[in-house]
């Protein structure tokens, strides 16, 4: 549930809309979360940019935000969620920013790749696999469901910023996530064409990233990949979305980004 937001089911996955009550003609933004993650992340962004007005949706790719998961999911991966991208878009009543977060980033790129869309905004995103210097992760068993993250190794990866208590509250809403978008993410499995990505590209880097899965300058090197601009916000964690700060730093990123996409 996300307050203000309608729900519509696009298939295995669901799309959350929130319209401002004084839209103006600037592209919808559709924001696209990352792994153990769902639409229910981006709930403060939605807030922001329909008081802003702007048209946003955010979704819940299949098995995730509260959404089942079948015995198909350990097998669905980045062209099964990419899938739900795209379904998304074409709800959509013109090409949206598309906004992606972590494996969301990468998802954004092929489904860039796929549909006319105003542009992209890559908030921490994980790299394409034809990145050049790009780093492997250690990958998981892909026999069951990957385990949500407990509070102690959320906080570590996504929020230093958070109290215990919140860190709690974050990882009682992560979900299992499919090993076979994890393996395909940490073994670099999936290229992205930059030729094929004609929009404005903006990247964004949190300071205090898990340097594991995004050490320093892979982002500033995701964004000279694509042909598109780097920011880095020195005192941002993985989860810049939520939790003290945000609004410091969602104004930030979007005073840079209403510049690249204007």
């Amino acid at each position: 549930m996300i307050d203000g937001a309608e729900p519509l089911t696009l298939g295995p996955a669901r799309l959350w809309r929130r319209v401002s009550e004084r839209a103006d003609e600037r592209p919808p933004v559709l924001l696209v979360h990352g792994g153990y993650h769902g639409a229910w992340c981006w709930s403060d962004w939605m807030e922001r940019l329909a008081a802003t007005g702007r048209t946003a949706a955010a979704i819940d790719l299949r098995g995730h935000g509260g959404l089942p998961q079948s015995e198909a999911f350990i097998t669905a991966g980045f062209t099964e969620m990419t899938d739900d991208v795209v379904a998304a878009i074409d709800t959509l009543a013109a090409p949206p920013l598309l906004v992606g977060h972590s494996i969301g980033g990468l998802l954004v790129m092929l489904a860039a790749c796929r549909r006319a869309t105003a542009g992209l905004l890559l908030v921490c995103p994980s790299p394409p696999g034809n990145l050049p210097g790009a780093a492997t992760v250690a990958l998981v068993p892909e026999n069951a469901p990957v385990p949500a993250l407990t509070a102690a190794v959320a906080r570590t990866r996504y929020a230093p910023h958070l109290s215990n208590a919140a860190a709690a509250d974050l990882a009682g809403r992560l979900c299992a996530e499919s090993p076979r978008l994890l393996n395909e993410r940490y073994g670099l499995r999936i290229a992205v064409d930059p030729a094929a990505i004609t929009v404005p590209t903006h990247v964004v880097e949190g300071g205090r990233d898990d340097p594991e899965r995004h050490p320093p300058g892979q982002d500033a090197a995701i964004a000279r990949f694509l042909g598109g601009t780097h920011q880095r916000l020195d005192d941002a964690p993985h989860n810049l979305m939520m939790g003290p700060g945000w609004q410091d730093w969602y104004d930030a990123i979007w005073t840079r980004a209403d510049a690249v996409f204007a």
